[in-house]
């Protein structure tokens, strides 16, 4: 399941026409199930979230604001996208509605693109449009792409995973990947002309991710025992998924 949430964070900035218009961080995350973290407290029900705790992302989500009633237009990467981005049914997108083979019309405007006309700073990190033609085109098409610090946090688990296997030990394996977002975030912030509001889309991968047998709990801490009685209702509550589950909560 795809699940889209909107972060929008009003932030103490300088000048009288910024302070009239937000700073907006939009983060979309790759299957984010309505269990985990923020959205699970809304639902208020036994969940995989019980044996973890988010609280950085739980108070963005309470200071900004949290989807509670959205519903995504289509079960596909790229279409589901593409109504996002225009903010219409994908199918009013063209060719872009497709998955495989999507391209982008030009003459289409997308609200990213919209908010640079109007005066804002934009910038995007990791996934935005894709797979489709040219990659990213309703974000600008990778001219507003921050990544000079790196990829590797879509493949946390698994490049942490690499780097203990190789003496770091899992808490310095995991700063590396918290400092590659800081580290481009902050390049975005260095750009932004002073006194202009900005738009950033965060747009990470991580939780679709291959599954490392164990990492739930070498790198996380999560007993998969401790899940038992927890697991949405669409997966079986055997050792294996619990196994998987313990990895993916960590991710979150």
């Amino acid at each position: 399941m795809k699940l889209i949430f909107l972060l929008t964070i009003f932030l103490l900035i300088s000048g009288v026409e910024a302070a009239k218009r937000p700073n907006i961080l939009f983060a979309f995350a790759d299957d984010w199930g309505r269990y985990a973290s923020a959205y699970a407290k809304v639902d208020g029900r036994p969940s995989p979230n019980d044996v973890i705790k988010t609280p950085h992302f739980d108070r963005v989500a309470r200071e900004g604001v949290l989807f509670k009633n959205a519903f995504v237009t289509a079960p596909s990467c790229t279409p589901c996208r593409s109504s996002l981005l225009r903010g219409q049914y994908f199918y009013r997108t063209g060719r872009a509605a497709i998955l495989q083979g999507a391209v982008w019309n030009p003459n289409i405007l997308s609200y990213p693109l919209m908010l640079r006309d109007a005066g804002y700073h934009i910038g995007e990190t990791y996934k935005v449009w894709s797979p489709g033609t040219p990659g990213d085109a309703p974000y600008g098409a990778g001219k507003f792409r921050f990544e000079n610090r790196g990829r590797r946090f879509n493949g946390f688990s698994q490049g942490v995973t690499q780097m203990v296997a190789k003496g770091k030990s899992v808490a310095n394996a995991k700063q590396v990947l918290y400092d590659e977002v800081m580290g481009n975030f902050g390049d975005f912030l260095k750009a932004r002309p002073e006194a202009k509001p900005f738009c950033y889309w965060f747009g990470p991968t991580l939780v679709h991710r291959k599954w490392i047998q164990g990492s739930g709990k070498k790198l996380w801490g999560i007993d998969p025992d401790n899940l038992k009685g927890k697991l949405p209702g669409m997966l079986p509550d055997v050792p294996i998924v619990r196994e998987d589950m313990a990895d993916y909560m960590g991710e979150i």
